[in-house]
């Protein structure tokens, strides 16, 4: 049986490696498409023999839609060899490659290319581009990229802004926190929701006296819902009462943020037990795990699920075997 099994193996090895080399020939193609088809395959693959045919590719292929899937390829790939040939791609002239290269990036996690995606989001004009270079910076999570985060939060694009916003509450660096405090007064309801949270996750409790103030003049409900979390976290019941009319929201997306909040505060009375209990019962998947998440925050017992009954197994008839 064991000679068996490690003939699978191998024969299932050696199909591999033939269809690897098969890829590899097709990136030779005169077609585009073939060539293209093939970095495709080689990404789905996931051999790490693979990374240096899709390097060259992304260097050298004369297609741009070749390059671009050769970067693709290589974020799938997961390996971090290919980190300074997707440095060198971000100079490529075509913008469906230097966006590749980017996602490419926050698959690979690669800090060694923190620097560069900064220099690259400080020079580059196109919008949709610096937008993606900064998400990324904010994936890597690296505290190089902080001053280039508290500028951003100043940026006239307010899609930026809530990025550097969101980024910053990774970062959980207090320096963050005058900035992020600043940006909860911004004119757009994002920026000032994940600066919110942000706060919430740096967790700087300096700032609780300016939240309690704040959360009495915000007129958005969904940001007010994240001032009581954010209190909540820091310490403080002052968004109580918000958080409690949002858990008994007819609206699910309200009531899950009111449940969230309830949770982060951790004041339990019979009110918010059945809240949670019911809750608990929602045929609402992502309600019912709000409610487990916070029944066990709150140490709320909820009750155990009951067990399906087996089928009655039927009797023999009178007179069969």
């Amino acid at each position: 049986m064991k000679k068996v099994f490690c003939l699978l193996v191998l024969s299932g090895f050696a199909f591999a490696q033939t269809g690897l080399k098969e890829q590899f020939l097709m990136l030779q193609s005169t077609s585009v498409a073939k060539r293209r088809m093939a970095a495709m395959q080689l990404g789905r693959m996931r051999n790490p023999a693979s990374v240096e045919e899709l390097m060259k590719v992304l260097e050298k292929d004369s297609d741009f839609g070749v390059r671009a899937q050769a970067a693709e390829s290589l974020g799938n790939l997961r390996n971090r060899k290919a980190t300074p040939a997707l440095i060198k791609a971000l100079g490529d002239k075509n913008r469906n490659v230097r966006a590749a290269v980017i996602v490419a990036f926050g698959y690979l996690r690669d800090k060694s290319a923190v620097e560069p995606l900064m220099n690259y989001y400080k020079s580059e004009d196109d919008l949709g581009l610096r937008i993606s270079a900064l998400n990324v910076l904010g994936v890597l999570g690296d505290e190089k990229a902080l001053p280039l985060m508290i500028e951003s939060l100043k940026d006239k694009n307010s899609r930026i802004r809530t990025i550097a916003a969101q980024a910053l509450g990774r970062l959980r660096n207090p320096k963050a926190t005058k900035p992020l405090l600043e940006a909860t007064r911004d004119s757009d309801k994002n920026v000032r929701l994940y600066a919110v949270r942000s706060l919430g996750e740096v967790g700087n409790k300096e700032v609780v006296k300016d939240l309690e103030k704040l959360i009495e003049k915000e007129k958005n409900n969904s940001v007010k819902i994240e001032f009581a979390r954010s209190l909540g976290r820091l310490g403080s019941a002052a968004g109580f009462g918000v958080a409690l009319e949002a858990a008994k929201s007819s609206d699910k997306n309200i009531k899950k943020s009111g449940i969230r909040a309830l949770a982060a505060i951790g004041k339990v009375t019979d009110e918010v037990k059945n809240i949670i209990l019911e809750a608990y019962k929602s045929k609402d998947r992502v309600m019912k795990r709000e409610a487990q998440l916070a029944a066990s925050l709150l140490k709320i017992k909820l009750p155990k699920p009951e067990k399906k009954k087996a089928p009655a197994k039927k009797g023999k008839k009178p007179g069969s075997k």
